[in-house]
């Protein structure tokens, strides 16, 4: 993204590219080295102008909105799974009430990737996200002032980086609809742009199309919506800049780093659409954006300062706001004074592609342009908000606003004092939509996140499933209403008992892996506690053995022959995603020969080189298997009734809490009507119950009603620890009960009081 500038745009087909302005340029970069200083005053400033965007971060706990805590608890799952050494996690198997959801395996995963660094070093997932946000605005800004900048100097990049970090539907995005992926995204499409002027500018294009194909690539693993936005953008900003320059040759570069980029993105969108089709997401779109297209008369907010969600869930949610509108028809207005007057307009295309956008995204957003999207629904659809256009908006407005600089004035001596004016122009900009912003104070503890509890209690109320709106990510298979998915089931009815009972212990437990071994005198089924997806694959003593999906659930299913064996379950690898690894690495082969190739000049892509090459490669080695833990929980093996196998327990101090978190592992024996509790009880010296946890198992969302023959259970049990507890050996016991008439169920071996001894676990002061 070099600035080097030298040549007339057109004066040679192998003319240097880029004296946008002459002497006028010149001077406004003058003038904004007065106003910031030389180096990295312009940078610095950005960073300071962007921190009050950032002020509902200053306070304690989370904010409330419509999507953040789906994406709180992504992190901290992702920030679990790195935990377990899976770099790459494709399911969470928590998700979904404890069924797992193969989130990241269709749902792009950077945005992810800083809050789960800040979670694994023991900062609240929670704060880890409101960080990411932060981070979000300040590289957004970052960017938008560094492609500016390179058109029409640092205040003209000032300008533009302020009008896009507070354009309200950027500041919706993060504090009102919580949408931390789409607002992360803010950071892609700047960078984009940027290095494809580079690649008609330059006279050797290699180092911004590096730079271009990985921040397409980032985009793409940001927000794939974003990206199906950008593309059309892109594609007629490089045909701009192609006719501008006369450069149309360098259109094939632009190919290349479409192709570097979709090589480089493989991992995601070829399992995306191979593996799609078992999901909610091969439902399709609905036509549901024509409630969301706004009326012409609403399009524009008149009140002073700007209010959000006016009208929540209507026509008009992100109406444009009138400083907006007025920027707009100032920066039209001087362009074509300009164009009328035959005065020459530095980069003269750029702004009026920058007006374009602005006009032409807004456009998609109203009802007027009801017959644009009625033959595109196939494709704009899936976008769910036309909304979602204000991103491309923000772009175009940002060029258009930054590019007013170069717009004014004929330079000389006054080209200080216009670039004041112009900061203070941006001022408003920054002020306007900012002490309007009302974000209500959401309190959440560390130990809230990192339990699945409060999530799937969160589903259970608003009838949900996965943390996330719309069941996209729930298999096809699944025949059960997700709102029923953590209730007891409707009509149970007991089954009979595996005769004779099988022998099971469980020898090994990963991330997203099982290994059990199986004696049974007669063929079974074994199922996990896991929604089924063609991802799930068995092994039976090392051979292959077919899974499916059975129940109402979909649950993960293999079918034993008499005799048993060792039974090895794991998510992964399928084709798609070893295939989309083998891309990657290729692209990344190539990326690296091309920097290589430049490392003369710069050897800063020859570094990336390095850095993108050996993340390719660990992701590959951690996929097959590299790294990956898996642990032996502690064995117990009793029989509660012909209910079902306690086959071990983990425990381990809760993370934020004083308590003790205890996961029972159950394999059913059959099917039961009833729903009985299980429970754990924690023994103080003299052997008497200090604290405990019972109820419905699962966290209260599988009960045993639920449960099916066959089926592996993790039940996990957050017992409180008394506070003041001297550090030492407590003891733990277990079992299950029925509650009416209250009873537990017979142990075998058999015990005196009904209930298992688990042995002791230490404590530390508390």
């Amino acid at each position: 993204m070099s600035e080097r500038t030298s040549g007339q745009p057109g004066a040679s087909a192998h003319a240097q590219i880029g004296t946008w302005a002459g002497q006028r340029v010149a001077a406004l970069r003058a003038a904004g080295a007065a106003v910031f200083g030389r180096r990295w005053g312009g940078w610095l400033a950005i960073l300071v102008l962007t921190l009050p965007a950032l002020w509902p971060l200053v306070r304690p706990g989370f904010f409330v909105s419509d999507d953040g805590l789906f994406h709180v608890y992504r992190v901290a799952a992702l920030a679990e799974a790195w935990r377990h050494g899976v770099f790459y996690p494709r399911l969470f198997p928590e998700f979904g009430f404890g069924y797992g959801q193969a989130v990241l395996n269709f749902y792009a995963p950077l945005t992810y990737v800083p809050g789960a660094v800040l979670a694994l070093v023991g900062i609240n997932p929670a704060t880890a996200v409101e960080l990411t946000i932060a981070l979000g605005f300040l590289l957004a800004g970052l960017a938008m002032y560094g492609f500016v900048r390179s058109l029409w100097g640092p205040v003209g990049g000032a300008l533009a980086a302020v009008a896009y970090t507070y354009f309200p539907y950027h500041l919706a995005d993060a504090y009102l609809r919580g949408a931390v992926p789409e607002h992360f995204a803010f950071i892609f499409p700047p960078l984009i742009l940027w290095a494809t002027t580079g690649i008609f500018r330059a006279e050797r294009p290699i180092r911004p199309l590096l730079w271009a194909a990985l921040a397409w690539a980032g985009l793409l693993y940001t927000h794939n919506l974003t990206a199906l936005l950008m593309a059309p953008t892109w594609a007629l900003y490089a045909l701009v800049m192609a006719l501008w320059t006369r450069r149309i040759g360098r259109l094939a570069a632009t190919i290349g780093v479409l192709a570097l980029a979709l090589g480089l993105s493989a991992p995601l969108w070829l399992p995306f659409l191979a593996e799609s089709r078992w999901v909610g997401i091969a439902l399709g779109p609905s036509d549901g954006y024509k409630r969301h297209l706004a009326p012409l008369d609403l399009l524009i907010q008149w009140q002073p300062f700007y209010r959000y969600r006016v009208q929540h869930g209507g026509q008009a949610d992100h109406p444009l706001s009138w400083l907006t509108a007025m920027m707009c028809l100032l920066a039209l207005g001087l362009f074509a004074w300009r164009l009328v007057r035959r005065q020459r307009a530095e980069a003269a295309p750029i702004i009026g592609l920058g007006l374009l956008l602005t006009c032409g995204a807004t456009f998609m957003i109203t009802q007027a342009s009801l017959f644009v999207w009625q033959p595109l629904t196939p494709i704009l659809a899936h976008l769910q908000y036309p909304w979602r256009f204000l991103a491309v908006t923000a772009v175009g407005f940002a060029l258009a606003v930054g590019a007013l600089p170069a717009l004014t004035g004929r330079g000389g001596r006054r080209e200080r004092q216009r670039a004041v004016a112009a900061l203070a122009l941006g001022g408003a900009l920054l002020v306007q939509p900012l002490p309007t912003i009302a974000v209500q104070p959401l309190s959440l503890p560390a130990a809230d996140v990192w339990s699945a509890d409060r999530m799937w209690r969160e589903d259970a109320a608003m009838g949900q499933v996965g943390a996330t709106w719309t069941g996209e990510f729930l298999p096809l298979t699944v025949e059960e209403q997700r709102w029923a998915l953590g209730r007891p089931a409707e009509r149970p009815m007991d089954g009979p008992p595996i005769t004779p009972p099988p022998r099971v212990r469980l020898t090994r437990l990963g991330y997203d892996q099982v290994e059990l071994t199986v004696e049974t005198a007669v063929p079974m089924s074994v199922r996990l506690h896991q929604f089924h997806l063609p991802a799930w694959r068995a092994w039976l003593d090392g051979r292959p053995l077919a899974t499916r999906p059975t129940g109402e659930l979909g649950l993960v299913t293999a079918d034993l022959p008499a005799g048993g064996g060792r039974l090895h379950f794991a998510f992964g690898p399928t084709a798609a995603w070893l295939i989309g690894g083998g891309l990657a690495l290729v692209a990344g082969l190539i990326w690296a020969a091309l920097a290589w190739r430049g490392r003369v000049a710069d050897r800063k892509p020859a570094w990336a080189a390095a850095m993108l090459l050996a993340i390719i490669v660990l992701l590959l080695l951690n996929r097959l298997g590299v790294g990956r833990q898996m642990w032996t929980p502690r064995p117990v093996n009793a029989t509660m009734g012909d209910v079902a196998l306690l086959l071990g327990y983990d425990a381990a101090p809760t993370r934020g809490a004083d308590a003790l978190d205890v996961t029972l592992y159950w394999f059913a024996l059959r099917d039961v009507a009833a729903n009985y509790k299980t429970f754990v009880h924690l023994l103080g010296p003299d052997g008497g119950v200090i604290a405990q946890h019972d109820g419905d198992p699962g966290g209260g969302f599988t009960p045993t009603s639920r449960w099916r023959s066959g089926e592996l259970i993790a039940d996990r049990h957050r017992v409180p620890t008394p506070a003041g507890l001297p550090a030492g050996e407590y003891g733990l016991k277990a079992g299950m009960y029925q509650p009416e008439p209250l009873r537990n169920l017979p142990v075998e071996p058999a015990t005196a009081d009904g209930r298992v001894d688990l042995g002791t676990v230490r404590l530390p002061v508390r």
